[in-house]
């Protein structure tokens, strides 16, 4: 190996004889560089400690005391000038493994069974993608990276005439995962990201690439002056996996790739009603064989019809048991309410899964939940499975597990709702419901249901001691008169995520105004390292979001990050 590319190694783990170990280890793998090592036990590094001036880090993942590699990973690694990181894993954990990719490590190492040759391999490794990550980070206007999915989003509100947005998707990524792993699946997403984005950086196109889900990549192509409004660009990306292969070792990875296009012709128009249509032409591309796609022009809102095949899976998902929910860790930023001091929350949103094991966003099924009066059975749905789980999880020696549900209009207009919930408690037996379940309702539902949410809200509270959150907060106005009429424990907003970003005084109000009437606050879709300053800056208690974690299937294998 290169040894003059590494003279400084920092390695950070909390036994000592598996520090000693290492230093011995490198003293033959690089001689002459000098080991420094870290005992977690003195607590976090502070501000000013000297990462940059090491060549490489060895970051345990079980650092004791509560402490975890990852959650070291995201809060100091902020920069792409942070060292290149081997992360060590005492077990096969695949979704700690596929995490730390996700937050920066180059690779990983399992303790049991490390040996001189694998260790060389692995720093061989950390090294080239490190340079390789660097020279992106430096030279690339476009971006592969999932925590940009929202920003990507943001984008989409923003096309214009003659812009082209493409969604390829991995056929039956879930069935894939279950063949060969999560950790070799996310590698072949990672591969076909790479090679997407060597396709469009060659090109003449200018735009952007984004990795927006685990089975998902889009691109958005501004001024396409080509006739062909986006064909061309779709039978290049199939030319391109055709003759593409990839390997994990040594095995041939085989997949199909779904690909939708849409032209954009009138403005303006929507990033929901983009999605949307790529989600349909995306599902009809599946039925055709191996790498193909579908174009189409950009539709009005009004003129995107109800997919029938898809609304009769939407349809079976409920009662054929394909729902599986999604729980994104809520970050707490201060503990100055201690109702919520031993307290893990987790807001709850849902995924369905079609008869093939494809995935059905919530994009797709939401507006065939709504035509078909299905809010009340989806609502329900939520609430029950993780009544499930608070009643699973109750341990006196551990934290106890907290819910984010949102409520339709249909549940919060429902006169027989508390009556349900009262049952399906005593039948989950989930007795104990002290600040384990927060139902959502958002500023416009409660405007537009004032009577029956205020209701609602009393007679939950009063009687089975469920919390409530006041949701999608733009702004100040109201929000004072409706905290004085009805007791909400928390107020949660995005405020970085619109268009016109909220001011630092609009977050200031909120959360001011919030603190006034004893309600927690909670910033969500933190995107990235500027916004999470901001929400800590504002004082505000909770903050979510793919920067600092994606949602887990598993609140088991969710690790909890404190900032």
């Amino acid at each position: 190996m290169a040894e003059q590319e590494i003279k400084q190694i920092l390695v950070i783990d909390d036994s000592v004889d598996f520090r000693n170990l290492l230093v011995k280890f490198f003293g033959s793998v690089c001689p002459g560089s000098t080991v420094d090592v870290y005992d977690p036990a003195d607590g976090k590094p502070s501000e000013t400690f000297a990462w940059d001036k090491h060549d490489l880090i060895i970051l345990d993942y079980d650092l004791g005391n509560g402490e975890n590699g990852l959650e070291w990973l995201r809060l100091y690694k902020t920069s792409s000038s942070f060292p290149p990181t081997i992360m060590l894993t005492a077990q096969g954990n695949e979704e700690t493994v596929v995490n730390a990719f996700r937050y920066g490590a180059q690779d990983y190492l399992r303790k049991d069974g490390l040996t001189k040759g694998r260790m060389i391999e692995s720093i061989n490794l950390a090294l080239k993608k490190y340079k390789e990550d660097s020279k992106k980070a430096v030279t690339e206007q476009l971006s592969v990276h999932i925590y940009k999915k929202e920003k990507f989003y943001r984008s989409l509100d923003k096309v214009r005439n003659k812009d082209i947005v493409i969604l390829i998707e991995i056929d039956k990524f879930q069935s894939l995962k279950d063949d060969i792993g999560m950790l070799s699946a996310d590698k072949t997403a990672n591969f076909i990201s790479e090679e997407i984005l060597k396709l469009i950086t060659a090109s003449e196109y200018t735009g952007e690439v984004t990795r927006i889900g685990d089975s998902s990549v889009a691109i958005l192509v501004h001024d396409y002056e080509i006739e062909d409004k986006g064909n061309v660009i779709c039978e290049q990306l199939c030319k391109q996996f055709d003759d593409a292969k990839f390997e994990i070792d040594g095995k041939t990875i085989d997949f199909s790739l779904n690909i939708a296009s849409i032209y954009v012709s009138d403005e303006p128009t929507d990033a929901e009603t983009i999605l949307k249509q790529l989600d349909t032409g995306c599902r009809a591309a599946r039925d055709k064989p191996g790498h193909s796609y579908v174009g189409s022009e950009v539709k009005n809102k009004e003129q995107v019809e109800i997919d029938e095949k898809l609304s009769a899976m939407v349809i079976g998902a409920f009662s054929e048991d394909r729902v599986k929910p999604l729980y994104q860790s809520f970050i707490k930023l201060s503990d100055t309410d201690s109702r919520f001091e031993s307290m893990e929350y987790y807001q709850v949103r849902i995924r369905l899964i079609d008869p093939d094991g494809d995935v059905i966003e919530a994009r797709e099924f939401i507006p065939i939940v709504e035509n078909k009066n299905l809010q009340k059975d989806m609502d329900r749905w939520v609430i029950s499975s993780s009544l499930h789980e608070i009643a699973k999880n109750k341990s006196p020696e551990s934290a106890n597990s907290g819910f984010f549900i949102s409520l339709t209009p249909d549940s919060i207009t429902d006169m027989m709702f508390p009556k349900w919930l009262e049952s399906e408690i005593a039948v989950q037996g989930a007795s104990d419901m002290a600040n384990t379940l927060v139902l959502e309702i958002s500023m416009d539902n409660y405007m537009e249901n004032e009577k029956q949410a205020s209701f609602l809200i009393k007679t939950l509270g009063e009687k089975l001691k469920i919390l409530f959150a006041l949701t999608d907060i733009t702004g100040s106005s109201n929000l004072e008169k409706i905290l004085s009429q009805s007791k909400f424990d928390f107020i949660m907003m995005s405020p970085f995520t619109s268009e016109d970003k909220m001011s630092e005084n609009k977050i200031g109000n909120i959360v001011n105004t919030g603190k006034n009437f004893s309600c927690a606050s909670v910033a969500t879709k933190i995107e990235d390292n500027d916004a999470m300053i901001t929400a800590m800056s504002h004082s505000l208690d909770f903050i979510s979001g793919y920067f600092l974690q994606p949602p887990q299937e598993n609140i088991m294998e969710t690790e909890v990050v404190e900032v």
